[in-house]
């Protein structure tokens, strides 16, 4: 079974930003799947952010339990010209160019899966013309494909999604609510880890790594370097406190629209990471902080929670699924206050915090990319018949 996966884009050794796509795509090889993944790169982000452009075409190699298998990456060029007048040239430029770019397939795929609904659009004349399934994975933080195409389009893609992978019940709701799909084609499928990656080591282990002292209490973030993410309010809320044994390490870069910098005292590090190196400064820190203002489900977060964090974040729709009393503190995201409060709450209550940390790893036991994925290739199977999986072994 071939399945080609639609992104808006794909991380890079220089790039991590979207690495939940590679994850997935490469747990769909591991599973027995045939995968080519067709992810434009934007010239005009590249050259904003300095990010080196990648090969057009190329291979990757995925480790298997039997040594190893191949997956393409297609990357056609295009660019990105932002959300306002010009979107929807945006939009069908990025359709051109992976029209071309899966034109170069010498075999058709068996089904068409893509991340997030733009995605989608960019691949579904593709899907109708050939007859190919097509599938959808809507993990939006916002749904705000109206400023991309037309209602036409909108019901295109309604009439020929056969079903919708949500992250969270809120994604579910806004899909119906933007006519892009109904209930009876949905399924909630939260994010998931993988659990040989995101695991929980131990402090003592990580700070020893790292050489971070054993004393301190360090704050976790790991997101965009953005309002929207939230890692100034973060910066804030530790300064309020102005107590020096908090330390803070924040994962990211600035992307987006509204670029914000934490600046706080105390930060051990701050700048990107490799994914595989995620893990260790999670298990290094005392609490996640995310006070995030918009999401589907937060990768992040369910990374931290298997690393044994307990989670400060926001109290929105959103973290519902998820989080709840007993593994993490809901905030108002916008209030520095609530979460200096939250920070201070873990620091001088270390029963709380070990309580939440076992609540977080019991939250997110069964919440594997390998379980998850097949969770997937079963939907697939439900939702269109022509579709063979092997369920007892989770291969197509």
């Amino acid at each position: 079974m071939h399945i080609l996966i639609s992104a808006n884009s794909y991380p890079s050794r220089k790039n991590q930003l979207t690495a939940f796509v590679a994850v997935l795509a490469e747990e769909m090889v591991r599973q027995g799947v045939d995968v080519t993944v067709v992810a434009q790169q934007s010239l005009t982000t590249c050259w904003k952010h300095k990010i080196p452009l990648c090969p057009l075409k190329g291979k990757v190699l995925v480790n298997t339990v039997d040594g190893s298998r191949e997956m393409t990456i297609l990357r056609p060029l295009s660019l990105t010209l932002g959300q306002g007048r010009f979107a929807k040239l945006s939009q069908r430029i990025n359709r051109f160019v992976k029209r071309i770019a899966v034109n170069t397939l010498k075999s058709k795929p068996d089904l068409v899966y893509s991340h997030f609904w733009t995605a989608a659009d960019q691949i579904i004349d593709y899907a109708e013309k050939y007859n190919i399934p097509s599938f959808v994975a809507s993990g939006e933080d916002e749904i705000n494909i109206e400023h991309y195409i037309d209602s036409q389009r909108i019901t295109k893609l309604r009439e020929n999604t056969k079903g919708v992978i949500c992250v969270s019940s809120k994604n579910k709701i806004e899909s119906i609510a933007h006519h892009l799909t109904e209930e009876k084609k949905c399924v909630v499928l939260p994010n998931a880890i993988n659990e040989k990656l995101f695991y929980y080591s131990g402090k003592k282990i990580a700070r020893e790594k790292l050489g971070y002292l054993q004393d301190d209490f360090i704050v976790a973030f790991c997101g965009r370097f953005n309002k929207r993410k939230g890692c100034q309010r973060v910066s804030e809320a530790i300064d309020l406190l102005k107590i020096q044994r908090i330390k803070s390490v924040f994962i990211g870069i600035p992307a987006g629209a509204d670029i914000e910098e934490p600046s706080c005292k105390g930060i051990l590090f701050k700048g990107a990471l490799p994914h595989e190196d995620i893990p260790t400064y999670l298990n290094a820190a005392d609490v996640f902080v995310l006070p995030t203002l918009a999401e589907g489900c937060s990768n992040a977060i369910v990374e931290a929670m298997a690393c044994g964090l307990p989670i400060i974040s926001s109290n929105l729709p959103f973290n519902w699924d998820l989080l709840n009393g007993e593994n993490a503190i809901l905030v108002d995201p916008m209030s520095v206050e609530q979460i200096a409060t939250g920070i201070e709450k873990l620091l001088n209550h270390p029963a709380l915090q070990q309580q939440m940390s076992l609540s977080a790893l019991a939250t997110v036991k069964d919440l594997t990319i390998e379980k998850r994925v097949r969770s997937i290739l079963q939907f697939f199977q439900q939702c269109e018949p022509r579709i063979n999986v092997n369920l007892e072994q989770g291969l197509m």
